[in-house]
């Protein structure tokens, strides 16, 4: 089985390291070529002497399941390579947090990403989880890659199936509304949720994301919202997230596919929290 993981930043390098460890042809694509790539954990550093092709040369054979891990921004120029890189059954996953890119791809596998890492210059630095959710549907390569995955000694990844992925996938938009857009605004880590005024803030943007994803219907249980602060204070406390990484950087943001998803979706909901949240990532990334 041919394997493909675009974007070995810090979603995509903990993904193609656990494919590495299958029995299968895994190729590793970035916007150049490199040699290897060093992942950090629990304060430990490790190089794996893959190399990563440029894709804007890739001319080979198609793929059977291609991972997209790189940022959301970029999924809809990559859109136009991956034709080249499939045949008509490839299984296309993308790895990305935010919803919206969907409708780049032709039958895409969307995965609910809970892999928690940074990329530095020169490494990428893993705090924790390594697992993906996707919906339960008929999907034969990607079952034998599950299989393989269950069946080989020393593989972190999981990847699940689960019938109700709309609910997580919406919860895990709720998690991320929360936490990036607090953490980027603040140019901080986790660590602000430990101040009670940052918290109900937070909750405070929650119930207004949560109202948006409810409007036509339950989805979501008001409770999650608790679940969802919780998990925030469970976070290491030096951990950022990928907006927050980028605020750092000075470059541009997930954001359309996350905080400007819910304002596009909000109706005639009064959203007075978003709104300023949305207006200040406008601001940031204005002309950037």
């Amino acid at each position: 089985m041919k394997i493909a993981v675009i974007g070995i930043g810090a979603v995509g390098s903990v993904i193609a390291r656990e494919m590495k460890m299958l029995p299968h042809d895994i190729t590793l694509f970035g916007r150049s070529r490199k040699e290897g790539f060093t992942i950090q954990e629990d304060g430990e550093r490790r190089h794996y002497p893959y190399t990563i092709e440029d894709i804007s040369a890739y001319e080979g054979d198609a793929f059977d399941i291609i991972f997209i891990a790189t940022k959301a921004t970029a999924l809809k120029s990559i859109s136009g390579i991956i034709p080249a890189m499939a045949h008509r059954d490839t299984e296309v996953i993308l790895c990305e947090n935010g919803m919206g890119f969907d409708e780049y791809f032709d039958a895409p596998v969307p995965a609910v990403v809970y892999i928690s890492g940074q990329k530095r210059e020169d490494r990428i630095e893993h705090f924790q989880d390594a697992r993906l959710l996707i919906g339960d549907r008929p999907l034969p390569y990607t079952d034998r890659i599950i299989d393989d995955l269950e069946n080989t000694t020393g593989v972190e990844l999981e990847i699940k199936k689960t019938e109700d992925f709309r609910r997580i996938r919406y919860e895990k938009l709720l998690i991320n509304l929360g936490i990036n857009s607090l953490t980027a605004l603040s140019s901080n880590t986790a660590k602000i949720f430990d101040l009670e005024n940052v918290t109900d803030l937070t909750r405070r943007l929650l119930r207004e994301g949560l109202d948006i994803i409810n409007r036509k219907g339950e989805i979501i249980d008001p409770s999650f919202i608790d679940k969802a602060l919780s998990i925030y204070q469970s976070y290491n406390r030096e951990m950022g997230t990928s907006m927050y990484y980028d605020v750092m950087a000075e470059a541009r943001t997930e954001y359309m596919y996350i905080q400007k998803y819910f304002q596009q979706h909000k109706g005639d909901l009064d959203t007075p929290v978003l709104d300023i949240i949305v207006t200040l990532l406008d601001a940031y990334q204005y002309e950037r």
